[in-house]
Formats: C-alpha cells, sequence, structure tokens
C-alpha cells in the first residue's frame, strides 16, 4: 500500500547529497529535478567518488512508457601524444597496496555536464536557477564531509596532493579536508551560476573549454576544445531480457556490467537455489560468478563495440553450454557512486557516475576534478591508450530496472569496478527470489568471486566442503565497501541504500 503523504524516495550515496534531492521533491519537482540536483551536489558530498569532470549513465523508467538510457560516459579523446603526463601512484588499502595511474594524460572526454544538461531540458519541471540552488549553497557556504567520505579522502592521500590546484582545494593547513573541518568549493559554485545562465555549451565550447584546452597544453594532456565540442549524448534502448516472470531492463554494451548481470541472471533462472544461506545457494551463487567471468572473456570484452552483442543472450545453445558447466560444478576501491530517486507519479531515474581516482589536475576556476578513466586498469585491459580514438570507453556500471506487468518493481544500480555485476546479482535475486525488503536486500552479506579466489563478508558461514580445493577464499571481517554500494528504489515508494559507502535513504513526505 502506498503512502499517499509520500513525495518520492531518494537514496543516495551520502545524506547531503540525497537532502539536495529531497528539497526537489518538496518544492514540487519530479524525480528528474531532484536527480539533477544531486547529481550537481555529490561532487561536493562525495568528492573522492565523483564529479562533473567524469561520466555516467542514467536509465529512465515512466509509467507506460519502454524505459531508457542515457549514456554519458567519457569517451577517447581522438588526440595523441607522445609523452602524455601519465605516472602511478600507490594507495594503501591497509590489507593491500593498489597502483593507479593519473596525470593529465589520464583523462578521458567527460560528460556529466551534458548528461545533466540534457536531463533537464528534455525531463525536469523545475527551473535550473532552482536545481542548482542546493549544490551552490554547499559550494559557497560550506558543508561537513561525513567520516565516511573524509575516510576516503585519505585513502587517495597521493592523488589529492599530487597537484597545487587540487591542494588548494582539499588541503587545510597540511591535511586534507576531514569531517570536522568547513568543506567549501567557491570556485565550483561560480561554475554552477555560468552553467545555469548558459547551460553544457560554456563547459565543451565556451569558457571552460579553453580552460581545459590550456591545462592539457600545459600539463601534456590529450583533451582539446575540438574534441569538447564533438562529445555527444548518446540515447539508447535498454538490454531488456526476461527473467522468470520478470522484465529486466540494463545498461547495454560498451557497458559490459548489465550484459555479465543478465548472464548471471540467466544461468540460474531454472536451478534450484535453495534455502537462503544454504550449501545449494552458496554453490551456485559461485559457480555463476566464475562462469560468467569465462563468459565475459570468451564474448565480451573484444566485442563491446559491435553493435549486436546483446544478441548473444538470445543464443540458446550457448547459453545451454554454459548452464551444463554451472550443473557440473580485483580493484580494491570500484570508486563509483549511486543514485536511484523514485517520484509519487511513477517517475524513476537510476543513475551511477564515476571520476575514476581523479587525474589530480582542477578545471581552472570551475573547482571541478578532472577524471583519470584513460588509467583505470580495469576500463583498459588490453594496456593503457590501446584503444581507438573517439569511442566510448566500456564500462562495469549497469543501472537496472525490473518490471512485472509492465510495473517498476525495483531500480537500483551500485559501485564498486567489477563487484557491480556481483552485488547487483545478489540484490535482485533476495528481493525477487527471497522476498526480502529493498533494504535487507542489500545489508545481506555479500560473496563475490574473482581471479581464483571466494570473497565472503560476515556473518556468511560458507562450508565450501570440495570448493575450497579449487578456490582461495578470502573472508573480510566486516560489510566492506569492496563488495559494492547498491542504492534502490521501489515502484510502491520503498527505497534502501548500501551501508558499505555511508549510503542514505530518504522517504520524501508532502
Amino acid at each position: 500500500m502506498i503512502d499517499k503523504n509520500l513525495l518520492g524516495v531518494v537514496s543516495a550515496g551520502d545524506l547531503n547529497t540525497a537532502k539536495a534531492g529531497e528539497k526537489m521533491l518538496k518544492m514540487g519537482g519530479n524525480a528528474y529535478d531532484a536527480m539533477c540536483a544531486c547529481l550537481l551536489a555529490a561532487p561536493l558530498c562525495e568528492p573522492i567518488l565523483t564529479s562533473l569532470g567524469g561520466g555516467g549513465f542514467m536509465l529512465s523508467t515512466q509509467e507506460g512508457e519502454e524505459p531508457i538510457v542515457y549514456d554519458f560516459f567519457v569517451d577517447v579523446p581522438s588526440k595523441k601524444i607522445e609523452n602524455p603526463e601519465f605516472f602511478p601512484v600507490n594507495v594503501d588499502f591497509g590489507t593491500t597496496v593498489q597502483e593507479f595511474h593519473i596525470g593529465c594524460g589520464s583523462a578521458a572526454v567527460p560528460g556529466v555536464v551534458k548528461g545533466i544538461w540534457q536531463i533537464y531540458k528534455e525531463l525536469c519541471s523545475l527551473p535550473i536557477e532552482t536545481i542548482i540552488e542546493p549544490a551552490y549553497s554547499y559550494a559557497t557556504q560550506g558543508l561537513y564531509l561525513s567520516k565516511v567520505q573524509a575516510d576516503f579522502l585519505k585513502l587517495l592521500t597521493p592523488i589529492y596532493f599530487s597537484t597545487k590546484s587540487s591542494r588548494d582545494i582539499y588541503v587545510k593547513d597540511g591535511h586534507l579536508v576531514d569531517e570536522k573541518q568547513l568543506f567549501k568549493n567557491e570556485e565550483y559554485g561560480n561554475f554552477l551560476k555560468e552553467f545555469a545562465k548558459k547551460g553544457s555549451d560554456v563547459f565543451y565550447k565556451g569558457e571552460v573549454g579553453s580552460s581545459i584546452e590550456n591545462l592539457c597544453k600545459n600539463n601534456n594532456g590529450l583533451l582539446d576544445k575540438k574534441t569538447l565540442q564533438e562529445y555527444e549524448i548518446v540515447k539508447k534502448s535498454p538490454l531488456k531480457f526476461k527473467y522468470k516472470d520478470y522484465d529486466i531492463y540494463t545498461n547495454p554494451p560498451p557497458s559490459s556490467g548489465g550484459i555479465l548481470t543478465a548472464f548471471s541472471l540467466l544461468l540460474i533462472e531454472n536451478e534450484n537455489l535453495g534455502a537462503y544461506r544454504s550449501q545449494e545457494y552458496f554453490e551456485k551463487l559461485i559457480e555463476a560468478q566464475k562462469i560468467t567471468t569465462e563468459f565475459r572473456k570468451k564474448h565480451v570484452d573484444e566485442f563491446l563495440h559491435i553493435n549486436n552483442l546483446r544478441d548473444v543472450l538470445k543464443d540458446d545453445k550457448l547459453l545451454d553450454g554454459f548452464r551444463d558447466e554451472l550443473a557440473k560444478k580485483l580493484n580494491m576501491w570500484g570508486n563509483t557512486t549511486h543514485i536511484s530517486i523514485i517520484d509519487n507519479q511513477g517517475n524513476a531515474a537510476s543513475v551511477t557516475t564515476t571520476n575514476g581516482e581523479a587525474c589530480g589536475h582542477i578545471i581552472p576556476q570551475t573547482g571541478i576534478m578532472l577524471n583519470n578513466m584513460l588509467g583505470e586498469e580495469d576500463l583498459n585491459p588490453y594496456g593503457f591508450f590501446g584503444w581507438n580514438s573517439g569511442i566510448r570507453l566500456p564500462s562495469m556500471m549497469a543501472p537496472t530496472a525490473v518490471l512485472k506487468d509492465n510495473h517498476l518493481l525495483l531500480l537500483l544500480g551500485s559501485a564498486g569496478s567489477n563487484r557491480i555485476r556481483s552485488a547487483m546479482l545478489q540484490t535482485i535475486i533476495n528481493y525477487t527470489h527471497f522476498d526480502m525488503t529493498v533494504q535487507d536486500a542489500i545489508d545481506e552479506p555479500r560473496l563475490h568471486y574473482e581471479g581464483g579466489t571466494i570473497f565472503t563478508e560476515p556473518p556468511l558461514d560458507i562450508k565450501l566442503n570440495g570448493m575450497l580445493d579449487m578456490y582461495e577464499l578470502n573472508q573480510f571481517k566486516t560489510l566492506n565497501m569492496f563488495f559494492g554500494g547498491v542504492q534502490a528504489v521501489s515502484g510502491d515508494l520503498q527505497g534502501g541504500a548500501d551501508p558499505r559507502r555511508g549510503a542514505c535513504v530518504l522517504k520524501v513526505e508532502k
């Protein structure tokens, strides 16, 4: 039974991000007004996880209409130079040290600004001056980062100390800003005012585009104004497949996360999973993930830019072969954030964005950190600078909708690099197969298979019997950001947010 006093539900990676969307709903805005406000606020509230200098995807669903994907992920620049600024930094996660590549030469063509503007022009109901207000207030009056977000910032200390422009914003008295210091980014506020006046053209064709070009000229980067002007949002039909009695819509290629999640679900569709947390359930889940990894290597990674790749899911002979195999038997960070929003009119949006780890450079006079997506090993499996110029960089991000009888049941997405697909898989199974609430489906401990190792969260007491002869077991002591960050809302105006990354869900009342 839907509460008639509810205006909608906002599930975001941080309380302050969610509050930006809440304000829009309370002012009479729709889910897209709330989403745009959240997307503009998130770089201030979750500065390590997203930026207007990065990319993302939105899956939109509306009552009576087919869902649609807005693809505003990053493009591979067309410019090539011999010695781009591109260098490794080591980040200590406590249990492991991981190498990332940053520098101006690691920045791909950003898409978030143009994505927000197109969503605003096509779907929003409030004036843009109203939509920017929460983010503008955070930027100019300041906010306190949550303890979780401050800790994330500390993890990437080498990156945020790497340039003067970054230190000017994120370093106070020799230390990175934390949850105890008021955090401001006044140049970001100035950019928002210009964005409201001039739209996305200011970023791609105007003063900001010129600043990006000059920044790259001075620091051996690959972006120029011509490349920025040629960037386009791609609107496309989602990848649609049938799972049991549900119609599922997800992000199509060249994103691989959607097709891999679909493949895993189709693998186990007719399997008896047994009781939740049973030996049978764990075995099926682990083997499904292992076989999906093999499927990715053989049928996905090399073919992401082939137009008919999604048709591989219709190949019953191929699927049956992998199902027979099921019957027989890592990037620690994943710095991404996800927002899911639904309003009481049935408008719903699921958006995943990322800035990679950030390249270290702030676009002059904007407060916007550029991405380092060309330095992300997960996105460049055939070596750095190996992709053809001008193509969309592949991604694991997979905003997804689960419908039944043409009505939205669940709208979700996740952060977490290669763990996106396993986090999504388990959340969908928990909700549809084990009849959990949205929040419980997210909260339940997860497992992830990768590279011969099974990673688990407590209190999963997995008795794998003979499986431990084949796989290593890595048992985390607590719920951990490694396992993703799912935000979800349901068609009956419920919601859930992932505790692993300090996320928040707000039910917005009249």
